[in-house]
């Protein structure tokens, strides 16, 4: 089974302002499954697919608290990592980011927050 770990920022929205606040977080992935894991809240969904290095982007939807989510991952070579971005429709600011990689990958030795 292929075990990923990771970092996450989610974008909360400020009540009456347009700013955003970004959280940091932690991420994990075990086969399909990833966790997003954040102060006070987390979020659990299934990949279309087990990551797989060399693979071409790729999108799909999950249902988040205010509609659908278009979620976008793809994998850096030279990191040896996977980057994903979700944005709510027909939105341009992302609502969550993350990154993923192996123990053999360099962003394994960044230290954990």
């Amino acid at each position: 089974m292929a075990r990923y770990e990771g970092f996450a920022t989610m974008y909360m929205r400020m009540p009456m302002s347009t700013s955003t606040l970004p959280v940091q977080g932690h991420c994990t992935v075990e086969d399909r499954r990833i966790t997003l894991k954040f102060p006070f809240t987390g979020i659990e969904f299934d990949l279309p697919g087990t990551p797989k290095e060399a693979r071409n982007d790729f999108d799909f939807k999950i249902r988040g608290a205010r509609g659908d989510l278009t979620m976008t991952v793809a994998y850096v070579a030279e990191l040896k990592a996977f980057t994903g971005i979700g944005r709510q429709d027909g939105e341009d600011m992302p609502v969550l980011t993350f990154c993923f990689y192996p123990p053999e990958s360099p962003l394994s030795r960044l230290p954990k927050l």
